[in-house]
């Protein structure tokens, strides 16, 4: 996090105020108060991006679990040995729809 913006002390109680609604309300920044000013925290534009990259990579994860979780029946059939063709050809479905998820990744 680095420092957005800050109101040095003395300030009056309408300009900590306004500071609060224009930083933590309206721009979402943390807000530190030490001894000598009131202080509004956020993310960098870098860290913004890797927020943004670690959440697309948790997506793709859940995706590639739901995957998972739909070959199941499939799986389980061929190795009873009462898969049909039908069950080859949904593993196959799924497994390309994961590699692809993979290769985003």
């Amino acid at each position: 996090m680095e420092l957005k913006a800050k109101l040095d002390k003395p300030y009056s109680k309408a300009q900590r105020q306004e500071f609060i609604v224009e930083q933590n309300h309206n721009n979402g920044y943390e807000l530190r108060e030490t001894e000598t000013a009131l202080e509004a925290w956020g993310y960098s534009a870098e860290e913004r991006q890797e927020q943004a990259e670690e959440k697309r990579r948790a997506e793709i994860m859940a995706q590639l679990d739901a995957l998972d979780l739909k070959c199941i029946r499939a799986l389980r059939a061929i190795s009873a040995g009462t898969g049909t063709e039908a069950d080859t050809e949904r593993l196959a479905e799924l497994e390309a729809q994961a590699e692809e998820l993979r290769k985003k990744l």
